[in-house]
């Protein structure tokens, strides 16, 4: 009968030593999986995050298209650079030195079509600049 303890003991000893190690195994699969899934979630939300700023970018530029492709966009540049103005306008220019409180502001009358410039080479700008007054 000794000997059949001995085995019986020897089987739970090793039932045992078999149980931790799936206990091991399980556990560290487990672990990894979860860590795994943590890496996952966090770059779920950083692509998140990415979207969402490409997205506020992306209606940043739609409001700008659309204030580009507006009457009062337009009407702004042709008055900047096409010197043009509207029927019921009138345009008033101040000189540089004569802003002060006793400056008094006196209506300028515009043609009603914008002269024509004649275009003048950049050289030639630079020489009438430096030499001519």
């Amino acid at each position: 009968m000794g000997n059949k303890s001995w085995y019986s003991s020897m089987g739970v000893k090793i039932g045992l030593l078999a149980g931790v190690a799936i206990l091991v195994f399980v556990s560290s699969a487990i672990y990894r999986e979860t860590a795994n899934k943590k890496q996952i979630q966090a770059e779920i939300d950083r692509l998140r995050e990415e979207a969402d700023r490409i997205s506020k970018k992306n209606s940043i530029i739609q409001d700008k298209i659309a204030y580009f492709q507006s009457r009062d966009y337009m009407e702004m540049e042709a008055k900047d650079k096409l010197n043009l103005k509207s029927p019921d306008e009138q345009v008033i220019i101040v000189k540089p030195g004569m802003a002060t409180k006793e400056a008094v502001v006196e209506p300028v009358a515009r043609p009603e079509k914008p002269e024509m410039k004649v275009a003048v080479a950049n050289h030639v700008k630079w020489w009438n600049y430096f030499f001519k007054y």
